[in-house]
């Protein structure tokens, strides 16, 4: 079986509410069900290729960070 590929963007500003526990949450749920599963992070500046995951995480962030990322996937 073919894992189930997270990509969890940028962690290191969109971070607010704890959101790691969300991607950690997701693992767990997915390996009591024998579902493999692989998390990439990217962060601002790092290339993203949406279709290398089948999921994307984004978290929460205050405005300012928002705009930051924001400008970084328009780029």
């Amino acid at each position: 079986m073919r894992p189930l590929r997270i990509g969890y963007l940028y962690p290191k500003v969109m971070n607010l509410y704890g959101d790691l526990v969300n991607i950690r949450c997701l693992e767990e749920r997915c390996q009591r069900r024998g579902i493999p599963v692989t998390v990439a992070e990217v962060g601002l500046g790092d290339p993203l290729d949406p279709d290398a995951f089948d999921l994307l995480f984004i978290g929460g962030g205050q405005d300012r960070e928002q705009t930051k990322v924001a400008d970084d996937l328009a780029g």
